[in-house]
């Protein structure tokens, strides 16, 4: 039997709550174990020191004072007591803020006005997104007309043959 099983018995043991297989194991275990037996020795030295001090009764106006604390009432908790976590507060403040902004949306009076500006907007950030994506074409298509000649000039003034001496 392992020593943290046999030690967890002990307390159960020195107060003769074990059944008689249990008891016997322990006993074994104690036997051949000297840690197990001095983990006994010290519960039961505890015991025999505790054995010492005197019971003391509570006096009748203790008594009283503690009949008279009120009984402890179960606090019953909210049912949406879950929606009041921190941690939910952002997820909440942007729920709050879309659906203000969708209720803007879909009651504004002029929504198909609305509409129509704003695929007019898309469009036209489209439309300056693709002249952006050619001009990045051709300057990307000019500067490798240049890299060939830019090889070939650093190569005959050979930098690193001039560190050299």
């Amino acid at each position: 039997m392992r020593c943290d099983r046999v030690q967890d018995l002990l307390p159960a043991y020195t107060e003769n709550d074990l059944a008689a297989a249990d008891r016997s194991l322990v006993e074994g275990h104690c036997g051949s174990c000297p840690d197990c037996a001095a983990w006994l020795a010290a519960l039961r030295e505890a015991d025999g020191a505790l054995a010492g001090f005197p019971e003391v009764e509570p006096g009748p106006a203790l008594l009283e004072r503690l009949y008279r604390l009120p009984s402890e009432t179960v606090r019953r908790r909210p049912v949406l007591e879950f929606f009041l976590r921190p941690s939910l507060q952002p997820v909440f403040t942007a729920a709050a803020v879309l659906m203000t902004l969708l209720s803007l949306y879909f009651l504004n009076p002029d929504r198909r006005a609305f509409d129509r500006t704003v695929v007019r907007q898309f469009h036209r950030g489209l439309s300056r997104v693709e002249k952006l994506y050619v001009g990045a074409g051709a300057v990307t298509d000019s500067l490798g007309a240049y890299a060939g000649s830019v090889f070939t000039a650093l190569k005959a003034m050979n930098p690193l043959e001039r560190n050299k001496e």
